[in-house]
């Protein structure tokens, strides 16, 4: 009997003797005398023989004891909670079920209340009153030890399931009901623990059939602002997929070109960040992207195609090229990272769009976009080294057709005659 148990008893126990100490007792009445009376002299009779008379003896009567009562006993204690569980659970499984937790190793253990467990072979058993008896084995048994057991993880909230690419895996929650975590097991991989938010999201994206078996952890960053697993995709040969989660932005997911190039910049404390949205396809269906959290001031992004692979836009140039549509405008898909400008003084991105495109951005100018045909003339110049300097505005409209204005002149197309001209400022 545990110490609660006992204590209840106790009580009980109180409680009985007191109702007997306070019960009423039967009433009790004085003796009674007959009062002292004046002795007489009887007158003088005749003398007589009295009538023999038929001796008498007093009625019997019937003796009284008090009515027998049945012993009473403390009440007979009810079985602990989850007593006998884990022995039933264990003696219903299959000759097969049996095999694969092995023989029992050792006595059930009783932590409190609440918890029970015993070690098998190849298993251990736990009992809870919300979950019943659960069982943790093989793989990820051996996993769950290594990794501080229900001390660090909680109990077993489910028995080793299939997964839905062919892997396995047990979830946990810890005691105080917190933390939810499962060990995935793959013949791939090994035993890996994907914990919280990051667990919700690749359970999300389609778990190991379609997004990848879990290759680490979920461990921290460096930085300790945010956390993440590597994973392995199905047809792949090496971890080329992760999910990254932070407090702002939740858990997302790179994979593939995106993830080698993101890698390639130094990760989250490279200048892309974090990412805030999982791998995206572009409005027309060609290519594909994540945005990142950047400086935390502007945005950040890369973007792939297969015809350009995967490059970086970031910062003001990034947030200039969102404003004009990304990839589904007129700048098309970037063909080169964020660069720098061989004077040092400004930074640029190279497109796709018709023509070509270009941004190009300096601390004095901001970012401007500049394409087509009068882009090509400004490049025959020499970009920002030729008398033009760099963009101050982007390409618009004019009476004859369209302009852009430098920090030394201009260019202009003409429509009625298609010639791209440029002149100085006055």
């Amino acid at each position: 009997m545990n110490v609660k148990r006992f204590v209840a008893a106790a009580a009980a126990t109180a409680a009985i003797i007191g109702l007997a100490a306070t019960s009423p007792a039967v009433a009790q009445t004085e003796p009674t005398t007959s009062a002292p009376t004046e002795p007489t002299t009887p007158a003088p009779t005749e003398p007589t023989t009295p009538a023999p008379t038929e001796p008498t003896t007093p009625a019997p009567t019937e003796s009284t004891t008090s009515a027998p009562t049945e012993p009473t006993t403390s009440a007979l204690a009810e079985p602990d909670p989850g007593e006998g569980a884990i022995r039933q659970r264990y003696g219903a499984m299959s000759a097969a079920e049996k095999a694969q937790v092995g023989e029992p190793a050792g006595a059930e253990v009783v932590a409190d209340e609440g918890l029970r467990w015993q070690d098998f072979t190849h298993a251990r058993f736990y009992w809870t009153p919300d979950t019943g008896v659960t069982v943790v084995r093989g793989m990820i048994y051996l996993g769950f030890l290594e990794r501080g057991g229900h001390d660090e993880l909680g109990v077993p909230i489910t028995d080793e399931l299939a997964s839905s690419g062919g892997g396995r895996y047990s979830d946990f929650l810890t005691r105080d009901g917190v933390i939810h975590s499962a060990i995935y097991w793959s013949t791939r991989t090994g035993a890996h623990l994907v914990v919280g938010p990051i667990l919700e999201h690749f359970r999300e994206l389609g778990e190991d059939a379609r997004f990848g078996y879990p290759a680490t952890d979920t461990r921290l960053t460096p930085d300790a602002f945010g956390a993440y697993n590597h994973f392995l995709t199905p047809d792949a040969q090496h971890e080329n997929a992760s999910i990254y989660w932070t407090q702002p932005s939740g858990a997302n997911a790179v994979r593939g070109a995106i993830r080698d190039k993101w890698a390639a910049t130094g990760w989250e404390r490279g200048p892309l960040g974090y990412p805030v949205t999982d791998e995206l396809s572009t409005p027309d269906g060609v290519g594909r992207y994540n945005q990142f959290n950047g400086d935390g001031r502007f945005p950040a992004g890369i973007v792939w195609s297969p015809r350009t692979g995967a490059h970086s836009v970031q910062g003001v140039i990034a947030q200039r090229y969102l404003e004009l549509s990304g990839p589904a405008g007129v700048l098309g898909y970037p063909t080169t990272d964020e660069l720098g400008t061989p004077d040092g003084r400004g930074r640029y991105n190279h497109f796709t769009g018709t023509g070509g495109a270009s941004v190009y951005w300096t601390p004095q100018t901001g970012a401007h976009e500049v394409y087509g045909g009068i882009r090509a003339r400004w490049s025959q110049l020499g970009w920002e080294r030729s008398y033009l300097g760099y963009p101050v505005t982007g390409e618009h409209d004019i009476p004859q057709g369209r302009a852009s204005e430098f920090e030394n002149g201009y260019v202009e197309w003409h429509r009625d005659t298609g010639a791209v001209v440029d002149f100085p400022k006055n």
